[in-house]
């Protein structure tokens, strides 16, 4: 076996010289053009957790120290409930987990970091967790009802403010006869509760309301193209659209 005896500037070269090698698993994203993004391995991040509560809502963690060329990155749960990163909204965080680049228009930032862990560091007030509405289900006495939603549309958190009606009564929880989603293109699509179709679908006519299917359809939706009346400027706009049982439209349907 060979021994090789090292002085102590050779040593300190040597040490130097490890020191300045990228760190195992600290790598940034990249983008990728024949495939899907690459992702970094696990990174440890901290910074200050913020909630947006906007038209699509999500977790902004402004961080400490810039990453990877970002001073804040989103944070996303890919899998698992976001219940661990919602209590902790306010507070000061340490997350872990791969950063990504969005290959989507789903995400709000350039990059995003899926939690893998999350907890505070320091002193931090934790909140309730956000109400679950996944159970919830519309009165069985209602046929038919209104939906109408108010959104200003563009930057900030502007959330869509619901109103559902059946004749002078408003019906709440909201959440359970309306949803919605908004695509990675921006398109605006408004569903009605459990056991219930759209029937018609109106608004402010610049954001082209619309059906996804035909009217009364099962997999039908409320259509709405917010971008366009943003570009026509036009950022404060009415949606809506009204529900019906489905055995309701069946016998409509049929009598038509």
């Amino acid at each position: 076996m060979l021994y090789i005896r090292m002085g102590p500037y050779v040593r300190l070269l040597v040490i130097l010289a490890i020191s300045a090698l990228p760190s195992v698993g600290q790598h940034c994203p990249r983008s990728s053009d024949n495939g899907p993004n690459i992702e970094s391995s696990t990174r440890i991040l901290e910074g200050t957790l913020v909630f947006h509560d906007s038209l699509r809502k999500w977790f902004e963690l402004k961080l400490d120290q810039p990453q990877c060329g970002q001073s804040s990155t989103e944070l996303v749960r890919i899998q698992g409930t976001y219940g661990p990163i919602e209590v902790l909204r306010g507070c000061h965080v340490r997350s872990t987990g791969p950063i990504g680049i969005p290959g989507t228009g789903y995400y709000s930032l350039e990059t995003y970091q899926d939690v893998k862990k999350i907890e505070p560091v320091g002193t931090c007030v934790r909140q309730p967790l956000f109400p679950d509405y996944s159970r919830t289900k519309p009165n069985k006495s209602i046929r038919v009802y209104r939906v109408e939603m108010h959104l200003t549309y563009g930057s900030g958190d502007n959330p869509i403010v619901f109103r559902v009606t059946s004749g002078d009564n408003e019906l709440q929880p909201w959440q359970a006869y309306a949803s919605y989603n908004l695509t990675g293109g921006f398109v605006l699509y408004g569903h009605c509760g459990k056991g219930f179709v759209v029937d018609k679908v109106f608004g402010t006519p610049q954001a082209n309301p619309s059906h996804f299917e035909e009217s009364r359809d099962p997999s039908d939706m409320a259509s709405f193209d917010p971008e366009s009346a943003a570009a026509a400027g036009i950022k404060d706009l009415l949606l809506g659209y009204t529900c019906v049982r489905s055995t309701d439209s069946t016998i409509t349907a049929v009598k038509g």
